[in-house]
Parts: structure tokens; C-alpha cells; sequence
């Protein structure tokens, strides 16, 4: 038998991954939409300081929440997101997060905050759009 060729990535999990994603769709579902959700909320706290405040919460986390839910929240406003709503198109989740907060922060007078990992540059576009010269 011959030796493997060298990569720099380890393969993919034989299957395992896929199977029980099928197996728990609905525990998935929910991982993904958090995942969706904390990209959007990190990505915004990480790039701008001074901007209206962006928070989220979930319901493994708050009892409040309904079930399988994840929330959005900015200033006084709330994205409720669920993952009967969202079942079978998670990958929509992202962008519609994304849409909602930036329609909804106040980014006037805010700065680029500097040193905190790897910034969104979508955010960085919106503060100097926001706060031109």
C-alpha cells in the first residue's frame, strides 16, 4: 500500500457529520441559525464603536425565549428568529440578519474600532459612509 499524499487540511469526517444532521435536523437547524445570528452580531461588535448597541440571546440561554429561538436586539428593536420559520432555508438566515441590523444602527459619530480580531468590512464601509471627511 502506498502512502497518503500530503495535505494540509485533514479529510472530512467519513459521513458522520451529514448522518446526524439528518438524524437531529431540528438541533442543526438551530446551531446554524445561532451561527448565522453570532456572525452578524460579532462581526458589528468587533467593527464599530460608538454605533447603536447590538446584542443577541438564545433560548439554550434565556428562558424567556421560546424554544429553538434566537434574538436579535437593537436599541429597543427585536429580531425574533425561530427555527420552525426558518427550517429548510437556513442559509437565508445571514443575510436577512444582516439587512435587519443594517437598517436599524445608527452609525453616525461612530469610529472604526481597531484591534479586536478580524473586522467585517461591511461594517467599516457603512461607518465611513456614515461619517464622510
Amino acid at each position: 500500500m502506498s502512502p497518503q499524499p500530503f495535505t494540509r487540511y485533514p479529510a472530512p469526517p467519513s459521513g458522520r457529520s451529514s448522518g446526524m444532521r439528518a438524524r437531529y435536523p431540528r438541533y442543526y437547524a438551530q446551531k446554524d441559525l445561532l451561527d448565522a445570528a453570532e456572525s452578524v452580531v460579532a462581526g458589528y461588535q468587533r467593527a464599530v464603536a460608538g454605533g447603536t448597541p447590538v446584542t443577541m440571546s438564545h433560548s439554550w440561554r434565556d428562558p424567556d425565549l421560546p424554544d429553538e429561538s434566537i434574538q436579535v436586539t437593537v436599541g429597543e428593536e427585536q429580531l425574533l428568529l425561530t427555527v420552525e420559520e426558518w427550517l429548510g432555508r437556513i442559509e437565508l438566515a445571514k443575510p436577512h440578519v444582516m439587512s435587519w441590523v443594517s437598517a436599524r444602527v445608527h452609525l453616525e459619530g461612530a469610529k472604526h474600532r481597531a484591534g479586536r480580531g478580524r473586522a467585517e468590512p461591511y461594517w467599516h464601509e457603512a461607518v465611513r459612509r456614515a461619517n464622510p471627511g
